[in-house]
C-alpha cells in the first residue's frame, strides 16, 4: 500500500495531471497538515475522490495520548491494518520572552518516531522487544507520524524539529523506508 506521504513532490507531479495539482496537494499535506482530502476545497471533487482511492491520506489515527509531568507527550497511533506504533514529542527548550513579550528564544522540539511495528532485535531493556516483531513501516507511515505530531501540537510548518528514530523498532532494519522518509 502506498500513501500520499510516500511520494516526493516530483514523483507526485508525474502521477497527477495537471501537475500543478500536486503542488496544491503538497501545500495541504505539508503546510496545513490536512488528514482528509475533504479539507482540500480548491481541488475538484472528482479529483478528491480519486485521491482517496489511489493515495490514502487517513492512514493513522491517534488512539491514545499520555502527557508526562516532564512535558513529554506519548502518542499511540493505530495504522490502517489495526497495528499500533508509538511516537513521542519532547519539549527540549521552552519559549522565552522578554518583558515586552518579544520572543527571545523559540521553543525546541524533538520527535521520537517509530520505524517498525514491534522489533526483532530483542534488547532485554526494551518493552517493545517483549511484543515481538510484526512488520516494517512504509515510508509514508513514518512521515505521517511527524505530520500528525506537528498538527496535534500546532507547530508551524516552518518550525524545524529534531527527529530521532528511537521509537518502536530498529531503524536500520528498515533502511530503505527510513531513507525514503528522511
Amino acid at each position: 500500500m502506498k500513501t500520499i506521504y510516500d511520494y516526493t513532490l516530483e514523483e507526485l507531479q508525474k502521477e497527477i495531471k495537471p501537475s500543478f495539482r500536486a503542488k496544491q496537494i503538497y501545500n495541504w499535506v505539508y503546510k496545513k497538515y490536512a488528514t482528509s482530502y475533504d479539507e482540500m476545497g480548491n481541488l475538484p471533487k472528482n479529483l478528491r475522490e480519486n485521491l482517496k482511492k489511489d493515495y490514502p491520506i487517513d492512514i493513522a489515527k491517534i488512539i491514545s495520548i499520555e502527557k508526562s509531568v516532564d512535558g513529554s507527550i506519548k502518542y499511540l497511533f493505530e495504522l490502517a491494518d489495526k497495528t499500533t506504533v508509538e511516537a513521542v514529542l519532547l519539549l527540549m527548550k521552552d519559549k522565552k520572552t522578554d518583558e515586552n513579550g518579544n520572543i527571545t528564544r523559540s521553543e525546541q522540539f524533538t520527535f521520537c518516531i517509530s520505524s517498525q511495528v514491534g522489533c526483532k532485535v530483542g534488547c532485554s531493556f526494551c518493552l517493545t522487544a517483549k511484543g515481538g516483531f510484526t512488520r516494517d513501516l512504509i515510508a509514508g507511515e513514518i512521515v505521517a507520524q511527524v505530520l500528525y505530531l506537528k498538527k496535534e501540537n500546532n507547530i508551524d510548518e516552518n518550525k524545524s524539529v529534531n527527529i530521532v528514530y528511537m521509537g518502536m523498532g530498529e531503524p536500520l532494519d528498515n533502511y530503505d523506508n527510513l531513507v525514503k522518509a528522511i
